[in-house]
């Protein structure tokens, strides 16, 4: 049943096959700006515009530090004495947040609870450099899609997605691990959460005690996207314009934000960017379970064509995009790394 379920439901549908009639409609801009490439003039400050290998860090630490967690970039080789210097000497305290600085759609982010945990993660992972974050806990998680035409000084904001993190209720009667298993939105990823939660997998669950079981707001990774278009108004777009001013030459993409209630973010208060998206951005409103096949190629459609605008009015001022060959060669590497 929940294999039929991730069959049937396109929110669960591997990536390159839900975006094949965007590679089609790629191809239509890319002959209407003569360039295959011209998606890579829309944000001049990131590699590619966003498109891959982008350094989280580089802009993240363009923005006021009371905006964002606690952010270090180290490289993959450090050794133990200098961890813990880097640790100690910048206030990173565990729990915390380990991510690629250059990974993307929720691929190797984790929460680690101790530095025996983070030292495993380092040697094993594939990626050079890693971002160390302090772990935000404030329980709310959205992302909101902003873009703006360069020639304009107010943007807009196209979509705005709250999350609902993976959790299981306990009945008093299965075990944590066949709830986990019962979960349509976990079925993809059970060895790599057994390997977590091994403390209680077998373990008699609590009635009505909720489980957090993946504290990581990636759709990847199980969380669910929830379509928060009604909470736009003219006082958060205002507020983003405000963020964006902070980034000279971003033009499009989406703040991935926590916060503890929407009011207190609408007054500039309790909340944290904890990572910024180029044109890689999607509508992520478009996996809420309620959002039809049909309205989420319409908004991705939508969306590229803004993209397809503002990279005209980039060319225009003299921004020139990446040629096709340098682009490959990096597309590549970064896929194979």
């Amino acid at each position: 049943m929940i294999r039929l379920q991730r069959i049937l439901k396109y929110e669960f549908w591997p990536f390159w096959l839900f975006y094949v009639p965007g590679y089609i409609n790629w191809a239509r801009l890319a002959i209407l700006a003569r360039y295959t490439t011209y998606f890579t003039t829309t944000n001049p400050m990131m590699n590619n515009s966003g498109a891959f290998n982008v350094s989280k860090f580089d802009y993240l630490s363009k923005l006021p530090k009371e905006w964002i967690p606690m952010s270090v970039k180290i490289t993959a080789a450090i050794d133990s004495k200098s961890l813990i210097s880097v640790l100690n000497e910048n206030k990173l305290f565990f729990p915390l947040i380990v991510k690629p600085d250059r990974g993307e759609r929720g691929k190797g982010v984790q929460l680690v609870s101790s530095l025996k945990a983070l030292k495993k993660i380092i040697h094993a992972s594939p990626y050079d450099e890693l971002l160390l974050q302090s772990y935000c806990s404030y329980p709310n998680e959205a992302g909101i899609l902003y873009y703006r035409y360069p020639n304009e000084t107010s943007g807009r904001i196209s979509s705005i997605t709250t999350k609902e993190f993976s959790v299981v209720t306990g009945d008093g009667s299965s075990t944590w691990g066949k709830l986990i298993e019962g979960n349509v939105r976990l079925k993809h990823r059970l060895k790599t959460l057994k390997e977590r939660h091994a403390d209680c997998w077998d373990c008699q669950s609590v009635n009505e005690e909720q489980k957090l079981v993946e504290p990581i707001g990636s759709h990847n990774l199980g969380t669910k996207f929830m379509n928060g278009q009604h909470l736009g108004s003219q006082q958060l777009t205002a507020y983003i314009d405000h963020w964006a001013d902070q980034l000279p030459g971003f033009y499009y993409g989406r703040f991935d934000i926590k916060y503890t209630t929407w009011e207190a973010l609408l007054t500039g208060k309790e909340f944290k960017i904890i990572e910024i998206n180029g044109v890689n951005a999607e509508p992520a409103h478009i996996y809420d379970p309620n959002h039809t096949i049909a309205k989420a190629y319409r908004d991705i459609f939508s969306h590229m064509k803004i993209i397809h605008q503002i990279s005209l009015q980039n060319r225009s001022l003299g921004i020139a995009p990446k040629r096709l060959k340098p682009f490959l060669t990096e597309l590549i590497q970064t896929a194979t790394q």
